[in-house]
Parts: structure tokens; C-alpha cells; sequence
């Protein structure tokens, strides 16, 4: 990693060739375009999963409008520093889709009743600030529970839903880029933010993926970040430039147990 990747500069840069070479969507405007059969031919998917620091949020959010991209920015709703609902609204008022991303099935460790109810009350705080039609789970790779499973007892429709990234969206004609771990290439370290799509090319740096975006090539792509680690602090980027290396690590090993589990399974 650039020692001076991952800063909100780089960020607008990374935003500047979405925008001059491809239509943009947010999570809800590719549902309903899907849905209306009026996708054009190439776009990008924009998504943002604020996980930490809200205030990079807004700031990211200003960076979008100010290039003509309404993004989806899906906000948890713990409370104090992450619940703010004066920065949701700002972000909402600058043309940005609003969405919940979602973590009470681990929360309610594997509850699904006391899951469904944390939901729905968190889904109506949201939509207290702005319109929600589209959700987003939470990773937390290190839970026992895994959140997109909530939806193998529930349905989108029953709370007035129309999209989740993991489940709505076919990625198989797309590529897919997620800074998760704060790596491009980030295959060997995920363990729930994973799709099928057409792969991420090995992209191990920002401007390697904007190189990618100024060609052809890309086309069709969804592109998520975490905006907590967006940042021009010096010291917060070598912060979580450390934190970082130590959590894909471990998940490196835990991705691998449950591979060699995986097979054990299988040969017996």
C-alpha cells in the first residue's frame, strides 16, 4: 500500500475518473434501473459502508455531490459517535441515498426474534431522518453469526425493502472493488464481504484501479469503501495501516481453517 493512499486527495481523484468516464448509480437507482430494464451499458456501482468515523462521511459525501454522484452511504445505528443523525441528514440533503447497514443478528447472538425486532426499530430511526429502501449487512468477521443470514428467515418486501448489495445485485457481469482491510486486492483476507463477480484484477493500490477506470476495460463495476479509513491524517493512515495488517492476518489464518475444515468435511 502507497504510503499516501487512502487519503480523501486520492479519493477525489479515485471519484474524478468514475465520473468522467462512466454513469453512476446508487444501490436503489440500480435496483429500480434493473427492475425498469434501463441500466445503460456501462456504469459503476458506488457504495459506501460507514463503519467508523461519520464525520469522513459527510466529507466524502460533499466530494460526491461536487462530482455529480449520488452514492449509497449505509450507516449503522449504534449509538453516541455512529448514531448522528445530523450528519445522515446533510449527507441525505446532498442528494445521496440513505441505507442501514445492519448487525443485529450478531448483536442478538443468532436471536432471530430479538434480531427481526432490533431491526425493525433501527430501520424506523433511520427512516425518521430519511427515506431507507435498500440495506447493507455488517461483516464483523469476527462474530459467530453471520448478519446476511437474517434473510433466510425474512424477506426484503415484509419491511419495505427492494435491494441488499449481497443479494439483489448480479456481480457476475461486473467487476468488483471493496477496500475492505485497506487493500484493493483483498480475496486472501475476506471472509463475508464476497461476491461473484469478474474479480478485482489483483488491483494493489488506488491508482492502479484508477489506471484500470481510465481504459475501456472496466465498463461495469461496483465500487465500495469504508469511509472511516479515508483520511489525510498522516497519523490516523499509519494507525490504521497497523490495525489493519494485524486483522487480515488473522483472518488470512481463519479463512484458512475454515477452508481446510471445508475439505476435511468433504473427504469424509
Amino acid at each position: 500500500m502507497s504510503y499516501f493512499d487512502y487519503t480523501q486527495k486520492m479519493y477525489i481523484k479515485l471519484v474524478k475518473s468514475i465520473a468522467n468516464n462512466y454513469k453512476t448509480y446508487s444501490v436503489l437507482d440500480y435496483c429500480q434501473a434493473h427492475k425498469n430494464n434501463s441500466l445503460q451499458d456501462s456504469y459503476f456501482i458506488i457504495r459506501h459502508d460507514v463503519d467508523g468515523n461519520i464525520n469522513n462521511a459527510l466529507s466524502m459525501a460533499k466530494i460526491d455531490a461536487d462530482y455529480g454522484i449520488r452514492a449509497t452511504y449505509y450507516f449503522r445505528t449504534k449509538p453516541f459517535f455512529l448514531y448522528r443523525p445530523d450528519i445522515m441528514t446533510k449527507v441525505a440533503e446532498l442528494g445521496h441515498e440513505i441505507g442501514y447497514h445492519y448487525e443485529m443478528l450478531s448483536d442478538a447472538m443468532g436471536n432471530f426474534i430479538k434480531a427481526r425486532k432490533m431491526f425493525k426499530e433501527n430501520l424506523e430511526k433511520l427512516r425518521n431522518i430519511a427515506p431507507v429502501k435498500t440495506v447493507c449487512m455488517h461483516g464483523r468477521p469476527f462474530s459467530k453469526y453471520d448478519n446476511i443470514d437474517f434473510w433466510k428467515r425474512y424477506s426484503l418486501e415484509e419491511f419495505d425493502l427492494v435491494g441488499e448489495p449481497y443479494l439483489t445485485i448480479d456481480y457476475t457481469d461486473k467487476y468488483y472493488f471493496s477496500d475492505t482491510g485497506l487493500c484493493w486486492n483483498n480475496h486472501r483476507f475476506n471472509l463475508r464481504d464476497i461476491v461473484k463477480s469478474k474479480g478485482n484484477l489483483d488491483i494493489g493500490s488506488t491508482p492502479q484501479l484508477i489506471d484500470f477506470i481510465n481504459t475501456p476495460d472496466a465498463k461495469r463495476a461496483a465500487v465500495l469503501t469504508h469511509t472511516n479509513i479515508w483520511t489525510d491524517s498522516a497519523s490516523i493512515l499509519m494507525f490504521y495501516k497497523i490495525v489493519f495488517y494485524v486483522i487480515n492476518r488473522i483472518k488470512y489464518y481463519k479463512k484458512k481453517q475454515m477452508v481446510n475444515t471445508h475439505m476435511n468435511a468433504s473427504n469424509d
